[in-house]
């Protein structure tokens, strides 16, 4: 049997709090998406072009550019979606890395993998990513994901509002 992990609910409800008040708003939403498959970063692209989400999409194709790209810009990101299966430094460094930055911890951290092991979900909530999704395998199922995830958002909000 599966067991829970307790560690995600806090960062997870403030991740879905975070994306809707900013897709309720006109401030356009900074994504950074870090993952080595430029096919990968070509379809969340266009999935997310999809959805009425004003955002800018910053794209790296690996840990170092994550660094390099967040201390050469002038805006942080609204959220840091990770790839942890990439060469050189992976996304398990670089989500350690993030979270001991005093600069860049307070950054959402969504994993996007295709990896569904009960290691790398753990590893993952226990070093601060706030959300865990493991890449689906078709293009409208990732859309699918996106409105999904936007949903969650505002479903949420509108329970704690009532």
């Amino acid at each position: 049997m599966h067991k829970f992990n307790t560690n995600c609910v806090t960062p997870c409800i403030k991740l879905l709090q975070s994306i809707l008040l900013l897709t309720k708003s006109d401030k356009t939403i900074q994504i950074l998406l870090a993952d080595d498959d430029a096919v990968d970063r070509e379809l969340f692209a266009e999935a997310l072009k999809s959805t009425r989400v004003k955002h800018k999409l910053n794209e790296v194709g690996g840990g170092e550019e994550v660094f390099t790209h967040l201390q050469s810009s002038i805006v942080k990101p609204d959220i840091i979606i990770l790839d942890l299966n990439m060469p050189v430094k992976d996304g398990r460094e670089t989500l350690k890395e993030l979270k001991a930055n005093k600069n860049f911890k307070s950054i959402p951290v969504m994993i996007l993998s295709t990896s569904n092991s009960h290691f790398d979900v753990t590893f993952s909530y226990d070093h601060g990513a706030s959300l865990f999704l493991t890449k689906p395998h078709s293009f409208h199922d990732l859309v699918e994901m996106i409105d999904t995830l936007l949903s969650l958002c505002s479903k949420y909000v509108s329970f704690q509002q009532a």
